[in-house]
């Protein structure tokens, strides 16, 4: 999986998505936290977090 699909799937794991302005901004705060990792690091999330 590519750092794309892992930002993405990580981030819809985690957080429920809402059309209010707050949530909103906390998606897009978290994706930019996400984007920042390594590959490595977003592999070790996602087998924490979904598995």
């Amino acid at each position: 999986m590519d750092k794309d699909h892992l930002v993405e799937l990580i981030s819809n794991s985690l957080l429920c998505k809402s059309n209010d302005s707050e949530s909103t901004k906390t998606l897009s705060d978290f994706k930019n936290y996400l984007k920042r990792l390594n590959l490595d690091q977003l592999r070790t999330m996602s087998k924490e977090f979904i598995l």
